[in-house]
Formats: C-alpha cells, sequence, structure tokens
C-alpha cells in the first residue's frame, strides 16, 4: 500500500509541479502571482489541516470517494482508485507548492540564458524551445528537490495511513511502536532506509542524464 501511495504521490507532484511551474515561468504576470500565491499557502497550511478538510469536503459532504479503508487494485480497479485518491491529494499539496516553486524559478533562469536567445534569433517556435531546450535544463534542480522531499513523503505517510486507515509501512511503524516490538521496528527502519538510498540514486541517475555536466561534479 505505501509503495502504490509513494508512486501516486509523485506522479502528481512530477505532473502538478512542472506543468504550474513551467507556466508560471513562461507566462509572468497574473499566472505567475498566483502560482506563488498557491505555493506560499500549500507551505504554510499545516498537513493534518489540509487532510481533514478534504476528508469533510470530498468524502463526508460530496461523497465522492471513500473517507477510509483500502481496496486492492486486483480486486476492483476503481475501488482502488476511489481509496487512494485523497491520500494521495492530501500528501502531493505540499509537495507540489515547493516543488512548482522550484521549477519556475529554474525556468526563468534558463529563459535568460544566451543559447536561449539564440534558438529565438534563429526562429524556432517558443513551445518548442520551452519543451525541448528549456525544460530539460530547468528538470535537474527540481529533481533534486524531489528526492530531498521523499523522506517528508514517508512521514506524511504515517499521518495520512493513520487517518484514512490503510495498510502500510506508516500504520504498521505506529502499531509496532505502540507494542514495543523492537524487531519488528528495526526491520520498517531498515526498509525506509533502503528506500531512500535508492530514491535518491535514481534522483542522481536522472540529473546526470538531464545534465551531463553534472556526472563529473
Amino acid at each position: 500500500m505505501t509503495l502504490s501511495l509513494m508512486l501516486g504521490v509523485t506522479l502528481v507532484t512530477t505532473v502538478a509541479s512542472f506543468a504550474l511551474g513551467v507556466w508560471a515561468g513562461v507566462r509572468r504576470g497574473a499566472v505567475d502571482r498566483l502560482v506563488q500565491l498557491l505555493g506560499v499557502v500549500g507551505y504554510a497550511l499545516p498537513g493534518f489541516l489540509v487532510t481533514l478538510v478534504i476528508v469533510l469536503l470530498f468524502a463526508v459532504r460530496l461523497n465522492w470517494v471513500s473517507a477510509i479503508g483500502y481496496t486492492a487494485f486486483g480486486d476492483s480497479p476503481s475501488g482502488w482508485l476511489s481509496t487512494i485518491a485523497l491520500p494521495v491529494v492530501s500528501l502531493s499539496l505540499a509537495s507540489v507548492a515547493g516543488v512548482s516553486q522550484q521549477v519556475r524559478g529554474a525556468v526563468i533562469d534558463t529563459l535568460r540564458q544566451d543559447y536561449v536567445r539564440t534558438l529565438r534569433a534563429r526562429g524556432l517556435p517558443p513551445h518548442r524551445i520551452v519543451l525541448r531546450h528549456v525544460l530539460r535544463n530547468a528538470s535537474a534542480p527540481a529533481l533534486s528537490v524531489l528526492g530531498m522531499q521523499f523522506v517528508g513523503l514517508l512521514g506524511g505517510a504515517v499521518l495520512v495511513e493513520q487517518i484514512f486507515g490503510l495498510p502500510g509501512i506508516g500504520s504498521m511503524t505506529v502499531t509496532y511502536t505502540t507494542r514495543g516490538d523492537i524487531p519488528v521496528i528495526m526491520a520498517l527502519v531498515m526498509l525506509t532506509v533502503v528506500g531512500v538510498v535508492l530514491v535518491n540514486l535514481l534522483v542522481d541517475l536522472l540529473i546526470g542524464w538531464l545534465n551531463p555536466k553534472a556526472r563529473t561534479a
């Protein structure tokens, strides 16, 4: 369960952050200020408060999705999506707020580079410049932030799994900590450490692929 939760959060965070960040970096003005405001609000609001508000709105009042419990993907794909949607959204908000600001800053900085002005002088369409050249160079800093936020996401998973009644590493950690089961706690900690190391290794490999200069750093 925790793996599917982390994958969902990573996917939502990546897509939303890059979309908002590139949009704000390219189209300065009202859009830029709106994205910055959303970033500040997303950072300022406590995670548990956001989670409770989301549950009250979408699960209790609107009754769009389930508020508690978990359905395996093999049993019912639609049921799985219903039970995983709110936890993914509640965990993604703060990450999107931070990563989108990083993408925005990197896009603005990249657009000021000499090679971008050269590409514009050659007559390349703006969307091609952004998608093929600017986005690739602006992705490395954002990936670094994503890797650093993975530890925070694991910590947030403990709270989210408890609120939504989901089985996973977070709920298991709370259960076995209250029981004082040291061997199981050590195993969960080691599993978490291995996950963090693998994620950071993957991030370093992606940064090296996007920016060849980083391979010799």
